[in-house]
Order: C-alpha cells, then sequence, then structure tokens
C-alpha cells in the first residue's frame, strides 16, 4: 500500500491559526478610504448570482466541513413557494442571476431539486450544481439531466476506497464511481448536450497521488472538465483540529491553497453573489455558511425588496470593506490558488 503520509518537514499553511498581517500599500489604503464614501445604491444593484441553500443536511460526515460539526442554525427544506417567489421576482428583470445549488448541505437530498432547477430554466436563469453523487439513481440523473441544468460538479475525492472514503465518510468509492458512470452514460443516451459536467476533486494527501489516474478516468468517463480543488482547513477549526486534520493537506506546497494578508483592501464577492438560506432568510455570502449576519427575509415581500433594503445594502457595504470578523480569517478572499481547472473537449 502506497504510504500517502505528509512529509513531516512541511508545515500545513492551512492550519496556521492567523493569517499575516502585511500593511497596505498606499493605493490600498487610499482605495479603501473611498469606497467608504460609496452610496448605498451601489450595493442594491441586484446580483450575478444567487446561491440557494436548498438544505442544509447532508448524508456524508466530511471531517473537515463545518456542516459535520461547527454548524449551529436548525436543519430544514426550503419550500417550493420560497424557491418560487424568488425566481418569480425576476420575470420583468432582463438580466437573470445564474442559480446555484451548492453551499452547506448536499442538494439531492431535496425531493424537489429537479423541479426547482426546471422552474429556473424556464424563466431564463442558468443552473449550477454541486453534488457529492451518492444519491444519483438512474431516475434522479435522467430527471436533472432533462431539467435544464447548465452545468453539474460530480465531487469525487479520490480514485480509491481509501482515498474517497477517508474524507467523504460513509461514502462508497464503488458506488459513487458507478453513479456518475450511469450519470454519463444517461446524458450520452439522451443526447443533450447539458449539462456541462465536471469532476471536482478536493486536492487532499490522499487525491494527490491520484491526479493523472483521475483525469484520465475522467477523460473516458466522457467529462467536459475536471477541477482539483485546494483543500482548506477552515476558519471555524480550533488549533487542536486544524494539528488533527493536517495530514489531510498535499505533500506538494504548490497543491495547497496560499494565505494572503487579511488586510487586503476590498472584497467583491458581496457586490455579485447574494445567498438565500433554505427558510428564506438572505445570506452575505457564500463564506457565512452559519447565519452569522442576519439580513431580511425573503419569503413576505420577495427577493428584491429584501435584497434591496437599507439593512442589507448596509451588510454588503461591510462586507466589502471586510469589516465582519467573518471577513478576517475568510478562506476565499485572503487566498490564493484555489484550484486547478482542465477542459477534456478542446
Amino acid at each position: 500500500m502506497q504510504d500517502l503520509t505528509p512529509a513531516p518537514d512541511l508545515t500545513p499553511v492551512s492550519a496556521q491559526p492567523d493569517l499575516p498581517e502585511n500593511p497596505p500599500g498606499l493605493h490600498e489604503r487610499a482605495l479603501h478610504f473611498l469606497a467608504r464614501f460609496l452610496p448605498l445604491a451601489y450595493f442594491r444593484r441586484p446580483p450575478k448570482i444567487i446561491i440557494i441553500d436548498a438544505t442544509n443536511s447532508c448524508n456524508l460526515r466530511c471531517p473537515v466541513c463545518p456542516v459535520t460539526f461547527a454548524m449551529k442554525r436548525k436543519r430544514g427544506m426550503m419550500k417550493p413557494h420560497v424557491f418560487r417567489k424568488i425566481i418569480d421576482d425576476f420575470k420583468d428583470q432582463r438580466e437573470k442571476p445564474a442559480i446555484y445549488f451548492s453551499f452547506s448541505g448536499e442538494p439531492t437530498l431535496h425531493k424537489d431539486l429537479p423541479d426547482f432547477i426546471a422552474y429556473a430554466h424556464e424563466n431564463g436563469h442558468d443552473t449550477y450544481l454541486s453534488t457529492n453523487a451518492t444519491r444519483l439513481t438512474p431516475e434522479m440523473s435522467e430527471r436533472l439531466i432533462r431539467s435544464g441544468l447548465a452545468r453539474v460538479n460530480l465531487c469525487m475525492d479520490g480514485f480509491s476506497k481509501e482515498a474517497q472514503e477517508t474524507y467523504r465518510v460513509n461514502s462508497d468509492f464503488d458506488d459513487v464511481k458507478a453513479s456518475i458512470e450511469e450519470f454519463l452514460n444517461i446524458k450520452k443516451q439522451i443526447g443533450s448536450k447539458s449539462p456541462v459536467t465536471v469532476l471536482q476533486t478536493l486536492l487532499t494527501s490522499y487525491s494527490e497521488p491520484q491526479m493523472e489516474e483521475m483525469e484520465a478516468w475522467a477523460k473516458e468517463a466522457g467529462f467536459d472538465r475536471v477541477r482539483f480543488k485546494t483543500f482548506s482547513i477552515g476558519s471555524y477549526t480550533s488549533a487542536d483540529q486544524k494539528r488533527e486534520f493536517a495530514h489531510f493537506l498535499p505533500r506538494q506546497k504548490e497543491l495547497r491553497r496560499h494565505p494572503r494578508h487579511t488586510s487586503h483592501a476590498m472584497c467583491t464577492v458581496p457586490l455579485f453573489q447574494s445567498v438565500v438560506f433554505w427558510n428564506g432568510d438572505l445570506g452575505l455570502c457564500c463564506i457565512d455558511y452559519d447565519q452569522v449576519i442576519q439580513l431580511p427575509n425573503v419569503e413576505q415581500d420577495g427577493f428584491l425588496a429584501a435584497y434591496r433594503s437599507d439593512e442589507a445594502a448596509r451588510a454588503r457595504k461591510r462586507g466589502f470593506l471586510k469589516q465582519f470578523g467573518i471577513c478576517k480569517t475568510c478562506s476565499f478572499s485572503n487566498a490564493e490558488n484555489m484550484g486547478i481547472r482542465r477542459d477534456l473537449k478542446k
């Protein structure tokens, strides 16, 4: 058996409790100062992406995922009328935001997911899904393919039982691989060009030696792309947990996510991205998995009314200026090297 234990002399950068504080330059400080005077109207512009928290429940127990041990908010499923209300708000809008089903839980646990995707597609929205592929029955796969889904990330974190099941706890490598291959075959049988299929793999010390093998399999199976996503030991972990989980970090430092200074002037994510939690509450961005920042609910007045409210606009301005506590330890805006993407079909 191949030794997959990380070399002991590699200090895991993602396991560091704090990101380095490098002082911003004059240009950066000037931009940050001027941004404070931007009017709220600037932060009321509709988002380009709405992330839908169809559910915050998951059937797996990935050790470093906040859903496994850090999330404190109530579990639930988004009601169909709440989702339709979000989409209906854009029927008269020329520009339609993309709808992402990829947040804190496993979207395919929601029985109405294919209907959600179809409704959004019928109303002019591009739709994207990320799934752990454990619930892709032939029926579910066909419904998703026929729903108008634009892109799907089919996640498999290694090309062996050890690699996959060590991180994707409660999954079965053989079942996941077979379900993914069946999804691709159904798409081929239907003759559909959509969705674009992406094999997404988390770069851990277990999947790192298998990258070439996974890419070769993905090409043979009929994937459009592969994405090797860098691994992050989240800000929600304690110092002890960072040490405990450090063995998941790749041996090669160039395959790790690298921190950059936390005083980086501004974060543009709140300007183009919004989240709607399963209960209809707005979220600021994809990092706020536990709804630390409280914002209005879309169920009563609709998405756009909640999104354009003074409360939500002020929160986006604060997020833009990185004034929230979660902004200081964010593994997205404070990081570099988010991964490797390769197109398999030219």
